[in-house]
């Protein structure tokens, strides 16, 4: 049976990486984790993939969770996209929330990750205001909105707001826009944001 270790492995990064595996196809297999959040987090995402789990409590910090397909077909169970329209993302800001400064910029690169894992991509990812940061000098995330771009999706930064931080040069990914065209496609278009 494969086993994915994931101890110390930050959230959301256990569920992509057992994710991974239900796509290359494996019916059975075990989750090493450290933390009773991961357990939570990759229970709901096993019943959400119509999976089983078993959790083995190795220590206090440590648990196996083995997934194992479930034969009984969950007619409540249906892909993303089954379940979604067309939708675009929407970042205008270099982090998520206004908690502590650096756990805000690690929530934003983790909710890039997971955008990345995603079976139905956004149409565009769009950037404003201090979101502009994302697609210039942030280079975790320029590298996750490059793998986006290769699948097809339309990266977008804001000229102004670009001249505005001077990080016009430093444009990594993706095209300028202008706040006509941002705002057309946030009206016409399901907008996420984190």
């Amino acid at each position: 049976m494969k086993q994915v270790d994931a101890r110390g492995i930050e959230c959301p990064m256990p569920v992509i990486m057992a994710k991974r595996v239900i796509n290359e196809g494996e019916n059975e297999f075990s989750v090493l984790v450290n933390e009773q959040i991961a357990v939570d987090n990759l229970n709901k995402m096993a019943k959400q993939m119509n999976y089983e789990t078993e959790v083995i409590e190795i220590s206090d910090t440590e648990f196996e969770l083995k997934f194992k397909k479930s034969e009984a077909k969950n007619e409540n169970v249906k892909t993303n996209l089954e379940n979604n329209d067309n939708y675009i993302v929407v970042f205008d800001a270099d982090k998520i929330g206004e908690g502590d400064e650096d756990f805000s910029k690690k929530l934003i690169e983790s909710f890039i990750v997971a955008l990345t894992e995603q079976e139905k991509y956004p149409e565009y990812v769009i950037c404003y205001n201090k979101g502009v940061y994302l697609t210039t000098v942030r280079q975790n995330t320029i590298e996750d909105f490059k793998k986006l771009e290769q699948s097809g999706v339309k990266i977008l930064s804001c000229g102004l707001c670009l001249d505005n931080y001077c990080l016009k040069e430093n444009l990594k990914v993706g095209k300028i826009t202008n706040m006509y065209e941002i705002v057309s496609l946030m009206t016409t278009n399901r907008v996420v944001r984190p």
